[in-house]
């Protein structure tokens, strides 16, 4: 079971360095969109890479999905140039995915100055919903949707894209919790990211240092 995973990324060099170092256990595929990230790329360890422009993003995402045709894999990971995840979650998803066509977690795990917070999910009308980070998809169900996740012109709201893509689908999924299975899927807070930590409500912290 060949499991991958893929990032779109634009600057934030130390956070992506501290995440692709944190993640040797896996192959790591990169979009990026300037020649300063690409050389930066060169000097990590990076299975494939491609370049595409930043905006907008969903397109670019959607370029590191058919980016994917090109590689050999029975499932890919999709992480944001800010999380990683440990070699559990690699174990639980190589066990689970060759029973769905998606795996998403409804719950995650912030690094912000040090410490470490764990976050539920949503609690409002999209109670339930996978968490934005870490969603999988089997290669079957991306050749079966032609490599085409995101496929609306967007710069945010791309959780609710590729969601409605996958329900339009009639995908088979399996939605669970990081917690309950003993898993780590963290979301780096550096201030640079699209949604600020202290937009998140129901944070409970967990230590002091990270992991």
């Amino acid at each position: 079971m060949k499991i991958i995973t893929v990032t779109a990324m634009h600057g934030r060099h130390n956070t992506v360095a501290e995440c692709i170092e944190r993640m040797p256990f896996i192959d790591k595929v990169f979009i990026y969109s300037t020649d300063e990230d690409g050389a930066f790329l060169q000097t990590q360890d990076v299975f494939a890479m491609a370049k595409y422009r930043n905006n907008p993003l969903s397109y670019k995402w959607n370029m590191a999905i058919r980016t994917l045709q090109q590689i050999d894999f029975d499932a890919v990971i999709l992480l944001g140039s800010d999380d990683y995840i440990d070699e559990a979650f690699l174990e639980y998803v190589e066990r689970t995915i060759p029973n769905f066509d998606m795996i998403g977690f409804k719950d995650i795990y912030f690094q912000h100055n040090k410490g470490l917070y764990y976050w539920g999910g949503y609690t409002n009308n999209r109670r339930g919903e996978p968490a934005g980070a870490g969603k999988v998809y089997s290669r079957k169900f991306l050749e079966c949707i032609k490599w085409n996740l995101f496929d609306v012109a967007r710069d945010r709201g791309l959780d609710k894209i590729s969601w409605q893509r996958v329900k339009q689908a009639k995908a088979n999924v399996h939605i669970t919790s990081l917690k309950q299975n003993g898993l780590m899927l963290v979301d780096i807070k550096d201030g640079l990211g699209m949604t600020p930590f202290n937009k998140f409500k129901g944070l409970q912290k967990i230590s002091n240092k990270n992991t």
